[in-house]
């Protein structure tokens, strides 16, 4: 279990966009796409002469976080999250069950013992399966925090890991691969480099082979979209931070609430809260939990930036307090805010490995007779390419003989 060192579909209102502003940029970068809307000359932005430029002029009003792949394919509802995780925990439990059936017949089939075939398994539920998850997120701060890398870093690792397991489930792909594949990447995607040699010069784990962490590597891209660039609230709440000095003399304090805040922020990371809301609304919501730890006046603020007329102040209330309840009473209830015993994710990894599916293991019959199919598959398939090409060559030297006779 140890990895050893050796040394929501939120609505957009404008108050939500105004939130997202230049000062309070919600992400380590941007994508790929250029947002801007230039300028001709002396020719101001407002004026737009064209339908093109009407379109550019339109995409360069929308903030950056809503271009962003994050906005665009990873957000869910709660119960969304739900039905998906348990979807796929029951799929894969089902494939399980029915692969040791064609396991077991293959061995009989050639006389093998049977008798290591589990015949009654406990298979993991979906909230044992996210405690072990939240388990190794939790290696993933200690390790990088080891190599001193910055957080933002770390929320990006835990991200790959998050939405890796949107597609699978831990009885499909084991964590701890997955966990330092997810790092491998994440150390690649935000420019801290190492090599896959140094890599494990730094970790004493055995079981784990640089082999395997590459093998993963692109699976892990894959499953990902090749989606790497992350928006995490560590930069709106440096905005929110600096954007709070304009109400107080107290520098000194908001330090403290800033802190504070970005604690939560760490703790917010364990939690589902990345594909629920926007960077911006949850570094907003960290501030104001601070704030009340703090003992510092968060309304102060609130009316300063959110309630300047009786329309943004009611807009306010309907909309974005509502989001900033919702954030705070997730990292109040949610059980992965607390750290898992070291004993109960060895329970539960323990009975991971007696799950394990013979169709994902090299060593059984099943995985060995999968493979010759697909070979043979691909066989076939380079086969009736070489047909054609012959064809294509015959074709081509009829029609020369064709045309020299004619000559």
């Amino acid at each position: 279990m140890d990895v050893e060192l050796s040394n929501s579909s939120t609505p957009t209102s404008g108050l939500t966009q105004a939130m997202q502003g230049t000062a309070i940029s919600n992400g380590q970068g941007t994508e790929s796409e250029n947002t801007s809307a230039g300028t001709n000359g002396d020719t101001p932005v407002d004026v737009v002469k064209t339908e093109d430029e009407t379109e550019v002029k339109k995409t360069a009003l929308k903030n950056l976080y809503e271009q962003s792949t994050q906005y665009n394919h990873w957000r869910f509802t709660q119960s969304g999250l739900s039905e998906r995780r348990s979807k796929m925990n029951q799929e894969v439990i089902a494939a399980i069950q029915t692969n040791i059936q064609e396991e077991r017949s293959l061995r009989s089939q050639q006389g093998l013992s049977v008798d290591d075939l589990p015949t009654d398994l406990n298979f993991l539920t979906v909230d044992e399966e996210l405690a072990l998850l939240g388990f190794y997120e939790r290696k993933i701060v200690q390790i990088f925090r080891f190599w001193k890398l910055p957080s933002y870093a770390t929320a990006t690792a835990i991200a790959y890991m998050k939405r890796f397991f949107l597609e699978n489930t831990a009885m499909d792909y084991h964590p701890k691969d997955v966990m330092l594949t997810c790092m491998f990447l994440a150390r690649k995607t935000e420019n801290f480099l190492m090599s896959i040699e140094d890599f494990f010069a730094v970790l004493k784990s055995s079981a784990n082979s640089a082999e395997s962490i590459l093998n993963l590597e692109f699976l892990v891209c894959k499953n990902i979209r090749f989606h790497f660039t992350i928006h995490h609230p560590y930069r709106p709440c440096l905005g929110f931070f600096y954007d709070m000095q304009a109400v107080t003399d107290n520098i000194e304090k908001l330090q403290k609430v800033y802190d504070v805040a970005l604690k939560m922020i760490d703790t917010s990371l364990y939690t589902d809260l990345c594909f629920l809301y926007q960077p911006s609304q949850i570094a907003l919501a960290a501030m104001r939990i601070a704030c009340r730890e703090e003992s510092y006046d968060f309304e102060r603020y609130a009316a300063y930036k959110f309630k300047s007329t009786e329309a943004a102040a009611k807009s306010y209330e309907e909309v974005l307090l509502p989001i900033l309840v919702s954030i705070d009473q997730i990292l109040k209830q949610d059980p992965r805010c607390s750290e898992v015993e070291k004993a109960v994710a060895s329970d539960i990894d323990r009975r991971l490995k007696l799950c394990k599916d013979p169709a994902r293991d090299p060593e059984s019959l099943l995985f060995k007779q999968r493979k010759r199919t697909e070979q043979e598959e691909d066989d076939d398939d380079d086969d009736d390419d070489d047909d054609d090409k012959n064809e294509d060559n015959g074709r081509a030297k009829r029609q020369k003989i064709k045309k020299e006779d004619s000559l």
